[in-house]
């Protein structure tokens, strides 16, 4: 199956053939380019890769590196490269979904193995479940930042009455999303602006509180685990938190509504690594280091984003250093807001065999019911009940990411475009495995057979 489909997602209709043709003859001369013009070409034609590092990158994620850092240092650095570098293995099967299959990967799951599997489990509960529930947090945090925003510029926005702005931002940015090419540009530039924001606000920040360079570097290439349960908690959300269901399913829609076909295979994989791998690598280390580098050894460590960013304050000197910590550190639920809405609509319309109209009243509710996480402002920041819930997931993870490893090996669904690769089925085994012991660790965890 390496022919254009004939039949084009409903979202990538309004793209004319002529401008995805115009991509390909761009892609096809691309090898010829200067190494810095073909990087250039990727970074522009690419998106879902930096939709989903923006989506992943939220308040769970975050906080649990924070707290990491805070808690043990450097030493869990390496968990994001285990986390990412398998996760590329199944990020790169979706590209070959998409552009070599060009179907609906949740109606296949349907047809071949049952809708529990693929209504069920990948579509409302790995999707629509995670971002309504993980929507709380986000709601939460940027309400806390938009107020500690107002705190240092000398004016008062508490959280029960700043989540308009938040809910405003998110639903206009959310609602453009596959509304032409010209719509779903602004939503995947808003997302690489975004995380460029977030990399120079984090990095301007440990600049000023400094890195211990020879733990850094232990960190990342040593593997240390924690003990007891909650180390085992954060061991949970951190592994897991670059190979979730809504990862993979959001890089597989977001490259059909950009009408991506086989000659954008390459181009996909190219933007694993520069759209997703690189920013959520960079990121992390970024904001461990800065915790690893002012509260490792404290005597009392803070259990909540809103704690950890009050905690560091102080630490950022003048007036300026913390309002660009504060902005950098907003983009996070911002974007992850915008990212788990738009996966909930392609999600739930999927699931009830609906056709995507941005149009409709139908995408406009699915789009817009994360955002039911308003209440989320009067509500504290359980950390470690997110913590917990991603660990829950990660039962789900494991079911789905076995029946997607049949379907990427099943001839009747991709032809002679399968997987006949043994390295790449074994990582997405390894993927898939570790996501089973998890699971098994966390249930085994909190049946109380884990000690400290």
């Amino acid at each position: 199956m390496t022919t254009e489909p004939t039949h084009r997602y409903p979202l990538a209709e309004s793209i004319p053939r002529e401008t995805l043709d115009e991509e390909a003859r761009q892609l096809d001369a691309a090898s010829d380019l200067p190494v810095h013009r073909r990087i250039a070409l990727y970074a522009k034609l690419g998106g879902p890769g930096f939709l989903g590092a923006a989506l992943t990158l939220g308040a769970g994620t975050m906080t649990a590196a924070m707290i990491s850092g805070a808690t043990w240092g450097y030493r869990t650095l390496w968990i994001y490269i285990v986390a990412v570098g398998s996760g590329a293995f199944m990020l790169a099967a979706m590209a070959r979904f998409t552009c070599q299959g060009g179907f609906s990967l949740i109606r296949m799951q349907n047809r071949k193995h049952g809708h529990l599997f693929g209504t069920g489990l990948a579509a409302l509960v790995g999707v629509v479940a995670v971002a309504v529930a993980f929507n709380f947090g986000q709601y939460a945090l940027a309400t806390h930042l938009l107020e500690s925003i107002g705190e240092v510029a000398g004016f008062a926005i508490p959280a029960r009455v700043n989540w308009p702005l938040f809910a405003a931002v998110t639903i206009w940015m959310t609602l453009n999303y596959g509304r032409g090419r010209r719509g779903t540009t602004l939503v995947e530039r808003f997302m690489k602006y975004s995380l460029a924001a977030m990399m120079l606000c984090f990095a301007a920040t440990l600049a000023v509180v400094g890195i211990d360079w020879s733990a850094a570097i232990k960190g990342m290439f040593v593997p240390w685990l924690p003990s007891g349960i909650r180390g085992v908690d954060l061991f949970i959300a951190s592994s897991t938190a670059a190979v979730g269901v809504m990862d993979w399913l959001i890089f597989h829609y977001a490259g059909l509504t950009k009408g991506w076909g086989p000659k954008h295979e390459r181009l996909a994989r190219v933007d694993i690594l520069m759209g997703f791998a690189l920013p959520f690598l960079i990121i992390n280390f970024l904001v461990v280091a800065v915790f690893a580098g002012t509260m490792y050894g404290s005597e009392s460590v803070p259990q909540s984003a809103m704690e950890l960013s009050a905690a560091l304050m102080p630490l950022l000197g003048e007036t300026v250093g913390q309002l660009v910590f504060l902005a950098g550190f907003l983009a996070i639920p911002i974007t992850t807001t915008v990212g788990m809405s738009i996966a909930c609509g392609i999600a739930t319309h999927e699931a009830f065999g609906w056709r995507p109209d941005v149009n409709s009243w139908r995408w406009r509710v699915s789009v817009l019911l994360p955002q039911v996480a308003f209440l989320g402002a009067w509500l504290p920041d359980p950390i470690w009940l997110i913590i917990i819930l991603a660990a829950t997931l990660s039962v789900t993870n494991n079911v789905v990411g076995w029946s997607f490893y049949l379907l990427f090996n099943d001839k009747s669904v991709l032809g002679e475009s399968r997987c006949k690769s043994y390295g790449w089925n074994l990582g997405i085994l390894v993927q898939v495995t570790l996501l089973n012991c998890v699971a098994i660790a966390y249930v085994f965890n909190r049946l109380g057979y884990w000690q400290p």
